[in-house]
């Protein structure tokens, strides 16, 4: 008896950071340099390595001469448009609490008081 195959096709995988430093190094950079060329500390676009930062994202794509979304396909939509929040990117711990009009209204007029 065969059983059949139901799981989900693996979808693109963002690279791997050593890939991603490999790249800039080819282009005669590293993840330093390029943060201090574009007025950041050195470790900025490190960070990006390793949390979402979009402006870095598209920082260090344009140095390897890449579109962002293939280097990081998990942070980004099908159009380009990068994911925003953590429920887009499957981290939500919790549901977000949604307040209404009305109850916004109230919760300033509290601070106020």
């Amino acid at each position: 008896m065969t059983s059949l195959d139901t799981s989900k096709k693996p979808g693109p995988q963002d690279w791997h950071r050593a890939d991603i430093k490999a790249a800039l190094e080819k282009r005669g950079l590293s993840l330093a340099r390029l943060a201090r060329l574009n007025g950041y500390g050195r470790t900025s676009t490190a960070a990006a390595l390793h949390f979402p930062w979009p402006k870095m994202e598209r920082l260090i794509a344009a140095a390897i001469g890449v579109a962002p979304q293939s280097i990081w396909p998990s942070r980004y939509h099908a159009d380009g448009a990068p994911k925003s929040g953590r429920g887009e990117r499957g981290l939500g711990r919790y549901k977000a609490k949604h307040i209404t009009g009305g109850d916004a209204v109230n919760v300033h007029k509290r601070r106020a008081a």
